[in-house]
């Protein structure tokens, strides 16, 4: 009875310490300040729809993000994986827990990991090359020489500024020449620009012109979700000034969630719409085509639910002028 018990704790341990996805750092000991890499991997049939943990500056406290790269794919080991630059600034054993995958709506966590960061400790060997005898000697101050300033010198000091009031001296007359000529054709100074088109109106139009094109019942579904994710960046980055454009999609949701609309509904649909088009694009899934219009739902909700009110671009106008 023992033994059949002993036996059933180890088939247990072996099977919590068997992770499919899994996490690993390129060193386990570093010293305060260093940088290393976290690496995250899991495989791409594990489900049709994965999504990658997402974090905002830190992985846990006292471990600082400074780079991470996009979703990849290990063609060759049939991985997805994703890397992150990572540094610590604290003397101290961290211990990290598993990281979580949403696979399908199901939960998969990876092996945990464990970091040693310490101040730097100089050894002997360090502490020989270095020259105290330097310390001690002491000699007498120098005299200034006068010497004449050169050309060159003169144009290092003050060239800039002269160079500054040649710009503007430029920039004046150009003023001015554009002032005597728009009165002498009796001509307004100033045009006023045309209303711009608010954003949600553009994104809207985009959004309906792409379903035209019915891209999402194709066979190759990376034109559609290509296209439907940068007519929603490119709807964050002019409604809510957001660089979508130049961020991942994690970054995105972290600036979004700072917005006055960042509630965890809204969230979630621009989430799943920007993740399953980076898996479509990146890791060729195949979503069902009931997903793909369902797609289509979240992005002109997502667009109805965050535009501007017509009393807020009015408040806006007036702020501009």
């Amino acid at each position: 009875m023992i033994n059949k018990f002993a036996g059933l704790i180890v088939l247990l341990f072996l099977f919590q310490i068997s992770y499919s996805q899994r996490a690993h750092l390129s060193k386990k000991e570093i010293t305060v300040g260093d940088q290393i890499t976290l690496t995250l991997e899991i495989p791409e049939n594990s489900g049709k729809n994965i999504e990658f943990p997402v974090f905002d500056k830190t992985i846990i406290p006292g471990i600082e993000i400074v780079n991470q790269s996009d979703i990849q794919r290990n063609k060759k080991e049939n991985l997805l994986k994703q890397t992150f630059t990572i540094t610590a600034f604290d003397d101290s054993l961290f211990l990290i827990r598993g990281f979580n995958f949403i696979v399908d709506g199901d939960t998969l966590k990876t092996n945990p990991l464990q970091l040693k960061v310490h101040y730097f400790k100089p050894d002997s060997a360090f502490i020989s090359k270095i020259d105290t005898t330097q310390q001690l000697k002491i000699a007498d101050i120098k005299a200034p020489i006068d010497a004449p300033m050169t050309f060159k010198e003169f144009m290092q000091r003050f060239g800039w500024y002269i160079l500054i009031v040649l710009l503007i001296g430029i920039l004046a007359y150009i003023i001015i020449r554009y002032i005597k000529k728009r009165k002498s054709e009796n001509k307004p100074l100033f045009v006023k620009e045309k209303p711009k088109i608010p954003a949600h109106i553009i994104a809207i139009e985009r959004i309906e012109q792409l379903k035209k094109k019915e891209l999402h019942k194709k066979e190759d579904l990376k034109p559609f979700y290509t296209e439907l994710s940068i007519i929603i960046r490119m709807y964050v980055e002019e409604r809510f000034h957001i660089p979508a454009l130049e961020q991942i999609t994690s970054e995105i949701i972290n600036d979004f969630d700072k917005t006055e609309y960042g509630n965890e509904a809204l969230k979630m649909k621009l989430r799943e719409l920007l993740s399953l088009a980076d898996t479509v694009k990146f890791a060729k899934n195949k979503p069902a085509e009931h997903e793909n219009e369902i797609m289509y739902e979240y992005a002109l909700s997502f667009v109805n639910k965050t535009k501007k009110e017509e009393n807020q671009e009015e408040q806006d106008k007036n702020e501009e002028l």
